[in-house]
């Protein structure tokens, strides 16, 4: 990890190539995860259900509906939950293919296969657009937030996850951190360089929240520990067991709940909006 003297902006060096980083994305990555409704596990599926109501509730606070693209929307699972509504017409960008053709043949919602600098999108047409932890993966981060800008419509939203620089468990953890998540994370930009880098292109930072999360972080920096201290043993995998059980899981609960609340889980949320275009300039 290198700091920028400049800007202070974190980012991993060397960074892997925009055609080699795809190799990091198997098909048995996280966020690919099947269908919410098709979730085996009725708990989990009550878990994942309540993650993503939270997302929709938090972007319904300050637009209640419209026109919405998730940028890097996976499979489709935040997609489903906003259409599901009826408040919202959604449409995705999603880099891989499969997950694409998986959004397409469940859900029935239009994907375009790329990324924001590849694929041809309306200017001053979407009223939100969403990025959930996909900004430190971008190679060209500035391009990016150039082109949200000239998609989205006067007054429209930007909502988009971060790691948390200023969370506790990257005090705790240090080098364990769930946030770093090398080699799939390229940059760590700092909530003040964000609002810095964002108002380039006229968009101001309206609020910055912890939706959830910050027990899940916690137990897999958690895991990430014991398999180095203890290596990939049973005992490792017993205690993150006992660490993620029900009961533990439920007696923590109002000290995740307050780390959440005080903006200090390992992901924040920003809202930013744009600001009123003129002509095709910002005001």
């Amino acid at each position: 990890m290198v700091r920028c003297v400049d800007c202070g902006l974190l980012r991993q060096d060397p960074r892997p190539t925009a055609r080699t980083m795809m190799f990091y994305y198997p098909p048995e990555y996280e966020p690919y995860s099947i269908a919410i409704d098709d979730e085996p596990s009725f708990l989990k599926k009550l878990d994942r259900r309540y993650g993503m109501l939270k997302r929709r509730r938090a972007i319904e606070r300050y637009c209640s509906g419209g026109r919405l693209l998730d940028v890097g929307c996976a499979t489709g699972n935040f997609m489903y939950e906003m259409a599901r509504s009826g408040n919202w017409e959604v449409e995705g960008v999603e880099p891989n293919a499969e997950a694409a053709r998986y959004i397409q043949e469940r859900f029935g919602f239009r994907v375009h296969i790329g990324d924001l600098l590849s694929v041809n999108l309306p200017e001053n047409y979407y009223d939100v657009v969403t990025m959930w932890d996909v900004f430190e993966h971008l190679h060209y981060p500035t391009a990016n937030l150039e082109i949200v800008a000239r998609i989205l419509k006067p007054g429209g939203w930007f909502v988009f996850s971060i790691p948390n620089l200023r969370s506790l468990d990257l005090k705790l953890m240090g080098k364990y951190w769930i946030g770093w998540e090398l080699p799939r994370h390229l940059y760590y930009p700092s909530m003040e360089l964000m609002e810095s880098m964002l108002s380039r292109f006229g968009l101001y930072i309206r609020e910055w929240k912890c939706l959830s999360g910050a027990y899940v972080a916690f137990l897999l920096s958690l895991r990430f520990w014991l398999e180095d201290v203890i290596g990939k043993t049973f005992l490792a995998r017993f205690l993150v067991y006992i660490a993620g059980s029900l009961i533990v899981r439920v007696g923590t609960s109002p000290l995740f709940y307050l780390i959440t609340i005080l903006n200090k889980s390992s992901i924040i949320t920003g809202f930013a909006q744009l600001q009123n275009k003129i002509g095709g300039h910002h005001e």
